[in-house]
């Protein structure tokens, strides 16, 4: 266990203690709820405040679901184990305006031209392909992987670091795995470094069409990127060797994003929230929901499932109903974690195309970053 995670465990062990000692043995059932609820809502911020929030999210990631399979065990103290899966749960609901001390800058055009995969076991094995969401994107890639929503991660943290590092707002910033993986919240060792290395190469090397990259206002033309998500990394590796790596090395960042990021076409997102979303799907739709500057969103099902590559060629690649349940369960986990304070279907009662989704966000998660331009049109190049 980590030091972070040992700080962690310390105070949970001696607040989750302090639960229990004030909770047990009380005879009135309806004052034993109240006090219950209001001692677990003082000792959960009482937790908040007495721990670095990035060191309980990465803690609550690595250590949540061993905490529950403990109570299998019955030589355990389950009171205590309870108490402390009940703080931590309550303690991770009520960070919602933690989260917003971690978030980053991203570019509205990878946001939202669908570029990620929540779908990702069913990677097409064509070497291009066009997914139609709330932009358009064509994809090329020699081996048929798709990116996925940790690739979207990946990307955040480079992102991030760029604002962070770069000098004078050039493409290339120098790294080390341990930069991105602290910016996603994740722990340091080697099968996290070949993990992000993974989505390094295969955001370099799948080429993309943005088909909305850029439109100036009342203008004639617009702007269509062919283009990769990163132009370029240089890894260093000791001479005589084939696999000797340093852990540094470089991106560079194609020039469309440079300028855009110069041009503050942004909006914020919280990559540390991003780890208490488990499926890709909620993940997805976290990105592309922040992307809007409204409180509320309403994105067709038919848009909102090729946005996420689960359709092929207009159709569904799995029933429908699957699909459905998918994007609710997605939406109850976007709840969970106080991003958004309701959703609701609406239009016709089956199918996918003229069904709406509509996701009202929780206020505070209102993005304040400027937009420079307009949401283009949509329009189709093939």
């Amino acid at each position: 266990m980590s030091e972070s995670d040992q700080q962690v465990e310390f105070h949970l062990n001696a607040i989750a203690r302090e639960f229990v000692k004030k909770t047990q043995r009380l005879a009135d059932p309806l004052k034993a709820a109240t006090i219950y609820q209001e001692t677990a809502e003082e000792l959960s911020a009482a937790l908040i405040q007495s721990v670095p929030v990035k060191s309980l999210f990465i803690y609550a990631n690595q250590n949540a679901e061993g905490l529950k399979t403990q109570l299998q065990n019955n030589d355990a103290d389950h009171a205590l184990i309870k108490a402390k899966i009940e703080i931590l749960e309550r303690a991770l609901r009520v960070k919602s305006v933690e989260y917003l001390r971690e978030v980053v800058p991203i570019n509205t055009n990878i946001a939202q031209h669908a570029l990620f995969s929540a779908n990702p076991k069913n990677a097409s094995s064509q070497t291009m392909t066009t997914a139609h969401g709330v932009r358009s994107v064509h994809i090329k890639n020699t081996t048929g992987e798709v990116l996925t929503t940790y690739e979207a991660r990946v990307m955040g943290a480079i992102q991030s670091l760029w604002f962070k590092k770069n000098v004078a707002g050039r493409p290339s910033v120098e790294l080390k795995y341990a930069d991105i993986l602290n910016e996603l919240g994740l722990t340091d060792g080697s099968a996290n470094y070949k993990r992000i290395q993974e989505s390094l190469m295969r955001l370099m090397n799948i080429e993309v069409t943005l088909t909305q990259y850029q439109r100036s206002k009342n203008s004639e033309y617009e702007e269509i990127a062919f283009t990769r998500l990163i132009d370029q990394i240089v890894f260093r590796r000791k001479v005589g060797t084939t696999n000797h790596y340093q852990y540094k090395f470089e991106i560079r960042l194609p020039e469309w994003l440079v300028e855009a990021n110069r041009e503050g076409n942004l909006f914020d997102v919280s990559l540390i929230l991003m780890n208490d979303l488990k499926s890709y799907l909620a993940q997805g739709m976290y990105w592309l929901v922040s992307s809007y500057p409204d409180q509320s969103v309403t994105l067709e099902l038919s848009t909102l499932a090729g946005h996420f590559h689960f359709l092929d060629n207009g159709e569904p690649i799995m029933q429908v109903y699957k699909i459905i349940e998918r994007i609710k369960h997605a939406c109850e986990e976007l709840q969970a974690v106080g991003f958004i304070d309701r959703y609701e279907f609406s239009g016709k009662k089956q199918g996918l195309n003229e069904r709406y989704l509509t996701v009202t966000k929780n206020p505070i998660f209102l993005n304040t970053l400027d937009r420079s331009r307009e949401l283009p049109e949509q329009i189709d190049l093939f």
